[in-house]
C-alpha cells in the first residue's frame, strides 16, 4: 500500500518537475541521477507505465509480483529479457568493443527490483524518485523547500482518482 501511495506521489512530483523543466515526466528521475547518485531505473519504469494509463495499484502490484516469480527461480517475461539480450550484442557489436559485451550481460537482471524484499526495495527506490524530482526543481526554480511540497500535495490531490 505504501509503494502504491509512493508511486502516485512520484508521479505528481514527477508532472510538478516538468512543468517547470521542459522535460518529459518520463525523464525526470533519470536526469535527477546527473545531479545526485539515485535509484532511478525503478522509478522510470513507473512513471513509463503510469504515463501510459496504468493504474499505480496495477503497476505497482505487477513489478512486485514479476519479483516474487524471480524469487521462485523463474523468469517472468522471457520475450523481454531475450530482446534486452539482443539490445546489448547490438550495442556490443555497434562499438566492436567485447569488454562492453561482457559489461552490458552482466547489467541485465530479470527485475529492477531486489527478489528477496520487492516491496520495500520498491518503496525505498520511489521515495528516491521523488527526491530526485526534488533535485531537479530545486536546480530550476530556487524556491524554498515548501513551494515543491505544496505544488506536488496540489497535484497528489487534484489527480487522486487515479488511486482508484
Amino acid at each position: 500500500a505504501a509503494a502504491i501511495a509512493a508511486a502516485h506521489w512520484l508521479q505528481a512530483a514527477a508532472d510538478i518537475t516538468a512543468e517547470t523543466t521542459g522535460l518529459e515526466p518520463t525523464q525526470i528521475v533519470e536526469e535527477a541521477d546527473n545531479i545526485e547518485a539515485l535509484a532511478h531505473a525503478t522509478p522510470t519504469i513507473v512513471l513509463e507505465q503510469l504515463n501510459s494509463g496504468l493504474t499505480p495499484y496495477t503497476t505497482i502490484t505487477g513489478m512486485i509480483a514479476e519479483a516474487m516469480i524471480v524469487a521462485e527461480g523463474r523468469i517472468p517475461d522471457i520475450d523481454d529479457l531475450c530482446e534486452r539480450i539482443d539490445q546489448a550484442e547490438q550495442l556490443a557489436d555497434q562499438r566492436q568493443d567485447p569488454r562492453l559485451r561482457e559489461a552490458l550481460r552482466e547489467e541485465i537482471r530479470t527485475t529492477p527490483l531486489d527478489p528477496m524484499r520487492p516491496a520495500q526495495d520498491l518503496l525505498e527506490d520511489l521515495l528516491d524518485g521523488i527526491r530526485g524530482c526534488w533535485l531537479l526543481y530545486q536546480e530550476d526554480m530556487e524556491d524554498d523547500d515548501d513551494a515543491f511540497a505544496d505544488a506536488v500535495r496540489a497535484e497528489a490531490n487534484a489527480n487522486r482518482d487515479r488511486l482508484t
